[in-house]
């Protein structure tokens, strides 16, 4: 049996950010139940959530990790581990998928985007980082990233039909492991 894409989903608890941004999110929960793929999430019912809420029962497609702090999720046969605190969270979530994307969100999201792309920049995982910046609502996220140098790090992209496209085409699994097909660009070796 293939393993299908572990997709790690990250964004606003407050599912209704913009409407823009719940859109996206169940479009993107509907194209990965098309997929079939595999959604990691940290249970709650905001933009992520509602990514989940898109994809058909029995839910044994969903891996969430949360903490004691928050009421376990009525995921029936989603794969649920709870942690002590949010840095174990935030580090399984990246652990456990093969692809990270990042909706519009607040300090939690941001935590979870840092982690993702410093821990790449430390070579500690190679994984595709996918920000959705729908209607330029990011744009002031994606300036302060730019300072930073690190671009070569992540994608930026203006839909969630982009963002499935680009899982696609560079994004291919066998059995065991994930390749990440790209070309290397001189920024591959900024540090």
């Amino acid at each position: 049996m293939e393993r299908k894409i572990q997709i790690f989903v990250s964004g606003s608890t407050d599912a209704n950010i913009s409407k823009e941004y719940r859109q996206a999110a169940e479009d993107f929960g509907r194209m990965l139940d098309i997929k079939k793929h595999q959604l990691v999430f940290d249970g709650c019912k905001g933009l992520p959530g509602v990514v989940a809420s898109q994809m058909q029962q029995p839910n044994d497609n969903l891996s969430i990790a949360t903490t004691s702090n928050y009421p376990i999720p009525k995921w029936p046969l989603a794969k649920i581990r709870v942690f002590r605190d949010q840095s174990e969270v935030t580090r399984t979530l990246l652990s456990w998928s093969d692809v990270a994307v990042f909706f519009k969100g607040g300090s939690g999201t941001l935590t979870e985007l840092f982690h993702a792309i410093d821990t790449k920049k430390n070579g500690e995982h190679n994984k595709p980082i996918l920000i959705l910046n729908i209607q330029n609502q990011w744009d002031e996220l994606i300036k302060l990233l730019a300072t930073m140098r690190l671009s070569h790090l992540y994608h930026i992209m203006a839909t969630p039909q982009e963002i499935m496209a680009f899982i696609d085409e560079n994004v291919k699994l066998n059995s065991t492991s994930v390749t990440i097909c790209h070309e290397k660009t001189s920024d591959d070796y900024e540090r």
